[in-house]
């Protein structure tokens, strides 16, 4: 195959932590209550549009200044600017896929230039939080989401290679032409995945994405 769109996810794939929800749950002092929610999401008695609703009402009233210095401290996994940078030059577009945040991932995207960017947008007005929040990527729709950015490219998803971490990411895999597993949180991923990276440096994906000679 020929890749022609590499979609990344976002939280642990192209930043060291692994959820910006649980980053401002830490910051703003409701990691009980997210705890909570999170165990009635998987134990299937809370729809995920439900779960993003509750945490994000935790957050009524705070500052989105607040949220933005969370965004501007979270570091980026090594080799991640010099691999966009590589794969635009091999004429490969790119994007990210995230059931994180807007805040976060269009801040991730200027960094790295990437060409587009799909998640859920957590609401402010007037520099407020609002409590709200529009739920475009859903914990196992990643799989309609990629399809979704294909479709943008006008590039068929066995040209499509998906790039993540987590038990969110598998269902992306399962339909794209080259589904990577970069350091994943489990063994599930790694086995969903056709190929598995296990260096903690994204350009190691390079050499499985961009074939040899004239595109």
């Amino acid at each position: 195959m020929t890749v022609r769109l590499v979609v990344f996810d976002a939280d642990g794939t192209l930043t060291q932590h692994s959820s910006i929800w649980w980053r401002l749950h830490e910051v703003f002092g409701t990691t009980r209550e997210g705890k909570l929610y999170y165990d009635r999401f998987f134990a299937g008695e809370i729809t995920y549009d439900e779960w993003a609703d509750l945490d994000a009402a935790l957050w009524k009233g705070r500052p989105l200044s607040i949220v933005e210095q969370v965004v501007r401290e979270t570091e980026l996994v090594p080799g991640a600017k010099e691999t966009v940078s590589e794969l635009h030059n091999a004429g490969i577009r790119t994007a990210i896929l995230s059931g994180g945040l807007d805040i976060l991932a269009n801040d991730i995207s200027r960094r790295l230039g990437i060409d587009y960017v799909l998640t859920n947008r957590l609401i402010h007005r007037d520099g407020v939080l609002t409590g709200e929040v529009e739920s475009l990527v859903g914990w196992g729709d990643k799989h309609r989401a990629v399809r979704t950015i294909a479709k943008h490219f006008g590039v068929s998803l066995r040209d499509t290679a998906f790039v993540g971490d987590g038990r969110n990411d598998v269902s992306a895999m399962a339909v794209v032409g080259l589904a990577i597993a970069f350091m994943p949180e489990t063994e599930e991923v790694a086995r969903a995945a056709d190929v598995v990276v296990r260096e903690n440096d994204l350009r190691a994906i390079l050499p499985h994405v961009i074939s040899e000679g004239p595109r």
